[in-house]
């Protein structure tokens, strides 16, 4: 039987406490930029404009992406070293600078250069500074100030894909990249850099860290530094990293592939696109119901506990999609897809931490982004030659299927294993907080 922890009320975090979660929700909010979505839908422009076609674009977009999954590697090692407010300040004002590349772009190398940036520092560093800092400064409302932070990525789901498309049509592909470079800097700069000026006052039932001046450059303060053991080496031989990486880039991989591919997923479905698109919103309505129901769950009984369950929801989607075409498909698969993506979310923010500590968590947290962002690149490319080669997205669905629901079986066989190892950790916590 699962131990049930009391969990604080929400009403009991500090001012400062929820200007933190704030800072998650607009730094994932601001990451948008850098997202699939986001670019997919300035696809016909740009292959327009640089005379390109599908495959080209694809692999200019693939070939980008990985290279950022590998300079994700180190960088996201730096959220250990500088302080969150000053390293926010510097990625918004380095993605404003490349969404203004975006809209000057005048050759392929130039666009390639700027793909990058939109996808480093947008889909790669804005989460993994919002997720690693929430993950250390929070402990008894860790699952829910991440599940909190991440609504930042359903709302620009929900809003981003029609307005960009009217903006688009109103205004031109390279002028709205302009205004985007403008928001970045005239609203996400100053409202992060604002939140983020002092560490957050931590309530009384949190040990509470050491002042720190209102300056860029942020103190950690005495927040406890656990697992100094797990390095980046050490973890690379751990077999529990290993076990947790499938379910942490399986939602994204796969979501990634099937947003890529919707054209060809609907035709063959029978389906019209524009409802496809239409429904969006379903999915992400499943985000955050499952970030919600995750993070709850995560302050009571703890994520190494919840992970099993992530995959599930995706699971069944998949699997009803492979053998049905029927339009209820759509909204059956994005309210599954929404469900499994929102609750990895605040999962992997606190796995981290339970199993191997805060000391090197920038570090660790880095491999997972790169391997996520490595994931959503292969993806649509593994995905495009299976279909070049008559595995259509029917079969792909059911393979998927059975891929999650092993993993999720993986999980439950080993769940004794991550008890042994948080436990490890939570005694160190204890230690260094007497």
């Amino acid at each position: 039987m699962q131990k049930i922890l009391s969990s604080p009320s929400l009403k009991d975090l500090s001012r400062r406490q929820y200007g933190w979660i704030g800072a998650g929700y607009f730094l994932t909010l601001a990451s948008m930029p850098g997202q699939t979505l986001f670019i997919a839908q300035f696809n016909a422009s740009i292959r327009e404009n640089f005379s390109l076609s599908h495959s080209e674009f694809s692999l200019l977009f693939m070939g980008v992406t990985l290279l950022s999954s590998l300079c994700l590697v180190w960088a996201g090692g730096l959220v250990d070293k500088v302080g969150p407010r000053l390293l926010s300040i510097i990625c918004i004002i380095a993605l404003a600078i490349t969404t203004i590349a975006m809209s000057q772009a005048d050759n392929i190398i130039v666009l390639g250069i700027a793909m990058f940036g939109l996808r480093f520092f947008g889909q790669g560093m804005m989460p993994q500074i919002a997720m690693t800092t929430l993950s250390r400064w929070f402990t008894k409302f860790r699952g829910r100030a991440l599940s909190l932070a991440e609504m930042g990525m359903p709302t620009g789901e929900a809003v981003l894909p029609y307005l960009l498309t009217i903006s688009i049509l109103a205004f031109g592909w390279r002028q709205v990249w302009v205004g985007v470079g403008i928001i970045m800097v005239l609203i996400f700069l100053p409202m992060i850099a604002l939140l983020l000026r002092n560490p957050p006052q931590v309530s009384s039932n949190q040990k509470k860290p050491a002042p720190s001046a209102s300056d860029l450059s942020d103190d950690f303060g005495e927040i406890p530094m656990t697992g100094k053991k797990w390095t980046r080496r050490k973890v690379l031989r751990d077999p529990l990293f290993y076990l947790t990486i499938p379910a942490i880039v399986t939602p994204g991989a796969i979501g990634t592939m099937f947003i890529f591919h919707q054209a060809y997923l609907t035709q063959s479905k029978g389906w019209d696109i524009s409802l496809f698109t239409a429904l969006f919103p379903i999915h992400a309505l499943g985000i955050i119901a499952g970030a919600i129901g995750a993070g709850a769950m995560i302050d009571r009984i703890g994520a190494w506990r919840v992970l099993p369950y992530a995959l599930l929801p995706l699971g069944m989607g998949l699997l009803a999609l492979s053998l049905s075409n029927s339009i209820w498909m759509i909204s059956i698969f994005f309210i599954t897809f929404g469900l499994s993506a929102g609750m990895i979310a605040p999962i992997a923010g606190a796995l981290w931490v339970e199993i191997y500590g805060t000391a090197n968590l920038g570090k660790l947290r880095a491999l997972a982004i790169a391997t996520i962002v490595f994931a959503s690149a292969a993806g649509p490319g593994f995905s495009g030659i299976l279909i070049d080669n008559n595995f259509n997205l029917d079969q792909q669905a059911f393979i998927y299927a059975l891929f999650c629901f092993v993993v999720v079986a993986a999980h439950f066989m080993t769940r004794n294993s991550f008890k042994i190892r948080a436990k490890i950790i939570s005694d160190e916590t204890d230690l260094e907080n007497r």
